[in-house]
Protein backbone atom coordinates (compact mmCIF):
# COMPACT_ATOMS: atom_id res chain seq x y z
CA UNK A 1 0.00 0.00 0.00
CA UNK A 2 3.04 2.43 0.74
CA UNK A 3 3.84 2.77 -3.11
CA UNK A 4 -0.22 4.36 -3.74
CA UNK A 5 0.61 7.82 -4.11
CA UNK A 6 -2.61 9.10 -6.29
CA UNK A 7 -6.31 9.20 -4.08
CA UNK A 8 -8.83 6.46 -5.15
CA UNK A 9 -12.35 8.51 -4.72
CA UNK A 10 -15.28 6.48 -5.13
CA UNK A 11 -19.20 8.17 -5.94
CA UNK A 12 -21.91 6.18 -4.89
CA UNK A 13 -25.71 6.71 -4.72
CA UNK A 14 -29.26 5.46 -6.63
CA UNK A 15 -29.38 6.02 -10.21
CA UNK A 16 -30.23 9.84 -10.72
CA UNK A 17 -29.20 10.89 -7.83
CA UNK A 18 -26.38 13.27 -9.30
CA UNK A 19 -23.20 11.36 -8.71
CA UNK A 20 -21.48 11.49 -12.57
CA UNK A 21 -22.53 14.99 -12.52
CA UNK A 22 -20.31 15.91 -9.52
CA UNK A 23 -17.70 13.42 -10.39
CA UNK A 24 -17.29 15.32 -13.62
CA UNK A 25 -17.10 18.71 -11.43
CA UNK A 26 -14.12 17.40 -9.69
CA UNK A 27 -12.32 15.64 -12.57
CA UNK A 28 -12.57 19.58 -13.90
CA UNK A 29 -11.08 20.88 -10.56
CA UNK A 30 -8.44 18.19 -9.96
CA UNK A 31 -7.04 18.69 -13.62
CA UNK A 32 -6.84 22.46 -13.05
CA UNK A 33 -4.95 22.40 -10.10
CA UNK A 34 -2.85 19.09 -11.03
CA UNK A 35 -2.12 20.06 -14.93
CA UNK A 36 0.57 22.99 -14.02
CA UNK A 37 2.88 20.76 -12.23
CA UNK A 38 2.61 18.30 -14.74
CA UNK A 39 2.83 15.14 -12.56
CA UNK A 40 -0.58 13.99 -11.55
CA UNK A 41 -3.57 13.15 -13.75
CA UNK A 42 -6.68 12.53 -13.06
CA UNK A 43 -8.03 8.44 -14.35
CA UNK A 44 -12.12 8.51 -14.46
CA UNK A 45 -13.36 4.90 -14.37
CA UNK A 46 -16.63 3.23 -13.40
CA UNK A 47 -18.48 -0.14 -12.26
CA UNK A 48 -19.37 -2.03 -14.02
CA UNK A 49 -15.94 -2.09 -16.12
CA UNK A 50 -14.93 -2.83 -19.23
CA UNK A 51 -13.98 -6.22 -18.06
CA UNK A 52 -15.23 -9.42 -19.16
CA UNK A 53 -17.64 -10.15 -15.79
CA UNK A 54 -18.02 -5.92 -16.19
CA UNK A 55 -19.59 -6.66 -19.56
CA UNK A 56 -21.67 -9.38 -18.58
CA UNK A 57 -22.89 -7.31 -15.33
CA UNK A 58 -23.52 -4.11 -17.62
CA UNK A 59 -25.88 -7.30 -20.18
CA UNK A 60 -27.90 -8.34 -16.58
CA UNK A 61 -28.08 -4.59 -15.37
CA UNK A 62 -30.08 -3.67 -18.98
CA UNK A 63 -32.00 -7.15 -18.69
CA UNK A 64 -29.95 -8.79 -21.96
CA UNK A 65 -28.69 -11.50 -19.41
CA UNK A 66 -29.76 -13.64 -16.98
CA UNK A 67 -28.57 -15.73 -14.19
CA UNK A 68 -28.99 -16.90 -10.85
CA UNK A 69 -29.11 -13.95 -7.93
CA UNK A 70 -26.12 -15.86 -6.33
CA UNK A 71 -24.00 -15.73 -9.79
CA UNK A 72 -25.31 -12.15 -9.94
CA UNK A 73 -23.73 -11.15 -6.86
CA UNK A 74 -20.20 -13.04 -7.56
CA UNK A 75 -19.55 -11.34 -10.63
CA UNK A 76 -20.28 -8.25 -9.75
CA UNK A 77 -17.75 -9.10 -7.16
CA UNK A 78 -15.68 -10.32 -9.99
CA UNK A 79 -15.46 -7.45 -12.23
CA UNK A 80 -14.30 -5.21 -8.91
CA UNK A 81 -11.06 -7.87 -8.19
CA UNK A 82 -10.47 -7.35 -12.04
CA UNK A 83 -11.19 -3.54 -12.33
CA UNK A 84 -8.71 -2.96 -9.32
CA UNK A 85 -5.84 -4.77 -10.50
CA UNK A 86 -6.05 -3.92 -14.68
CA UNK A 87 -7.06 -0.27 -13.83
CA UNK A 88 -7.43 0.93 -10.59
CA UNK A 89 -3.78 0.12 -9.03
CA UNK A 90 -1.87 0.77 -12.37
CA UNK A 91 -3.06 4.10 -11.85
CA UNK A 92 -2.88 5.06 -8.47
CA UNK A 93 1.21 3.69 -8.42
CA UNK A 94 1.55 6.55 -11.45
CA UNK A 95 0.66 9.01 -9.17
CA UNK A 96 -2.84 9.53 -10.64
CA UNK A 97 -5.61 10.15 -8.50
CA UNK A 98 -8.68 7.60 -9.90
CA UNK A 99 -12.45 8.94 -9.95
CA UNK A 100 -14.59 5.74 -10.11
CA UNK A 101 -18.42 5.73 -10.55
CA UNK A 102 -19.51 3.15 -8.26
CA UNK A 103 -17.50 0.57 -5.89
CA UNK A 104 -18.21 -1.96 -3.13
CA UNK A 105 -21.22 -0.03 -1.67
CA UNK A 106 -23.15 -0.41 -4.43
CA UNK A 107 -22.50 -4.43 -4.34
CA UNK A 108 -24.02 -4.44 -1.15
CA UNK A 109 -27.19 -1.88 -1.87
CA UNK A 110 -28.02 -3.56 -5.03
CA UNK A 111 -27.19 -7.40 -4.98
CA UNK A 112 -28.30 -8.10 -1.12
CA UNK A 113 -32.11 -8.78 -1.45
CA UNK A 114 -31.05 -12.22 -1.28
CA UNK A 115 -27.48 -12.52 -0.30
CA UNK A 116 -26.88 -11.17 3.08
CA UNK A 117 -24.03 -9.13 3.51
CA UNK A 118 -21.61 -11.29 5.43
CA UNK A 119 -21.35 -13.17 2.02
CA UNK A 120 -21.15 -10.47 -0.08
CA UNK A 121 -18.48 -8.61 2.44
CA UNK A 122 -17.05 -13.14 1.47
CA UNK A 123 -17.30 -12.03 -1.93
CA UNK A 124 -15.32 -9.12 -1.78
CA UNK A 125 -12.30 -9.81 0.73
CA UNK A 126 -9.58 -10.22 -2.42
CA UNK A 127 -10.28 -6.52 -3.45
CA UNK A 128 -10.86 -4.64 -0.13
CA UNK A 129 -7.65 -6.47 1.23
CA UNK A 130 -6.14 -4.75 -1.86
CA UNK A 131 -7.43 -1.58 -1.48
CA UNK A 132 -10.50 0.54 -0.17
CA UNK A 133 -11.34 4.24 -1.55
CA UNK A 134 -9.25 7.18 0.39
CA UNK A 135 -13.15 8.84 0.81
CA UNK A 136 -16.59 7.07 -0.57
CA UNK A 137 -19.20 9.96 -1.51
CA UNK A 138 -22.65 8.62 -1.13
CA UNK A 139 -24.47 11.16 -2.84
CA UNK A 140 -27.85 11.38 -0.77
CA UNK A 141 -31.07 11.86 -2.70
CA UNK A 142 -34.95 10.79 -2.31
CA UNK A 143 -35.69 7.85 -4.07
CA UNK A 144 -38.71 9.99 -5.52
CA UNK A 145 -36.32 13.00 -6.62
CA UNK A 146 -34.28 10.22 -8.64
CA UNK A 147 -37.19 8.93 -10.13
CA UNK A 148 -38.56 12.30 -11.31
CA UNK A 149 -34.78 13.19 -12.64
CA UNK A 150 -35.13 9.93 -14.41
CA UNK A 151 -38.10 10.37 -16.23
CA UNK A 152 -36.51 13.41 -17.41
CA UNK A 153 -33.93 12.11 -18.55
CA UNK A 154 -34.26 8.88 -19.91
CA UNK A 155 -36.62 7.07 -21.98
CA UNK A 156 -36.06 3.46 -20.87
CA UNK A 157 -35.51 1.95 -17.25
CA UNK A 158 -32.63 -0.54 -16.18
CA UNK A 159 -33.02 -3.51 -14.16
CA UNK A 160 -32.99 -1.43 -10.96
CA UNK A 161 -34.72 1.90 -12.03
CA UNK A 162 -38.57 2.35 -10.15
CA UNK A 163 -39.48 4.23 -7.25
CA UNK A 164 -40.27 1.19 -4.84
CA UNK A 165 -37.07 -0.59 -5.84
CA UNK A 166 -34.96 2.53 -5.03
CA UNK A 167 -36.44 2.88 -1.72
CA UNK A 168 -35.46 -0.66 -0.68
CA UNK A 169 -32.17 -0.22 -2.32
CA UNK A 170 -31.79 3.39 -0.25
CA UNK A 171 -32.24 1.55 2.76
CA UNK A 172 -29.82 -0.99 2.16
CA UNK A 173 -27.29 1.59 1.45
CA UNK A 174 -28.23 3.04 4.56
CA UNK A 175 -27.79 -0.01 6.11
CA UNK A 176 -24.74 -0.98 4.62
CA UNK A 177 -22.79 2.23 4.85
CA UNK A 178 -23.21 1.43 9.06
CA UNK A 179 -22.46 -2.28 8.11
CA UNK A 180 -18.87 -1.01 6.40
CA UNK A 181 -18.10 1.82 8.96
CA UNK A 182 -15.31 -0.09 10.04
CA UNK A 183 -13.79 -0.54 6.87
CA UNK A 184 -14.07 2.59 5.30
CA UNK A 185 -11.46 5.51 5.47
CA UNK A 186 -13.62 8.81 4.62
CA UNK A 187 -17.35 8.75 3.72
CA UNK A 188 -18.78 11.50 3.24
CA UNK A 189 -22.49 11.80 3.16
CA UNK A 190 -23.72 14.60 0.79
CA UNK A 191 -27.26 16.38 0.72
CA UNK A 192 -27.34 16.51 -3.03
CA UNK A 193 -30.90 17.86 -2.99
CA UNK A 194 -29.92 21.35 -3.83
CA UNK A 195 -28.15 23.34 -6.45
CA UNK A 196 -25.66 20.90 -8.20
CA UNK A 197 -22.82 24.01 -8.59
CA UNK A 198 -23.54 24.53 -4.28
CA UNK A 199 -23.35 20.82 -3.88
CA UNK A 200 -20.07 20.85 -5.57
CA UNK A 201 -18.00 23.35 -3.72
CA UNK A 202 -19.32 22.41 -0.46
CA UNK A 203 -18.05 19.17 -0.76
CA UNK A 204 -14.70 20.39 -2.31
CA UNK A 205 -14.39 22.12 1.54
CA UNK A 206 -14.96 18.59 2.68
CA UNK A 207 -12.61 16.97 0.82
CA UNK A 208 -9.68 19.11 1.68
CA UNK A 209 -10.53 18.96 5.18
CA UNK A 210 -10.27 15.59 5.30
CA UNK A 211 -8.70 14.06 2.01
CA UNK A 212 -6.39 15.77 0.28
CA UNK A 213 -3.75 17.71 1.11
CA UNK A 214 -1.20 20.17 -0.65
CA UNK A 215 0.81 17.41 -1.78
CA UNK A 216 -2.24 15.63 -3.86
CA UNK A 217 -1.56 18.75 -6.28
CA UNK A 218 1.82 18.49 -7.41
Amino acid sequence: MSELTGKFIVFEGLDGCGKSTQLENLRKRLNTLCRPAGNRKVFVTREPSDSVPGLICRGISKKTIFVQHETETLLFAADRYEHVKSEVLPQLRAGNHVLCDRFYLSNFAYQSSDTDFNTILQYNLASMEIMVPDVTIFINVTPEECERRRSIERATEEKYENVERAKEIYERYMQAIEFLKDRNKVLLNVNGMGDSDQIFEDLWIELNQKVFTKEDYK
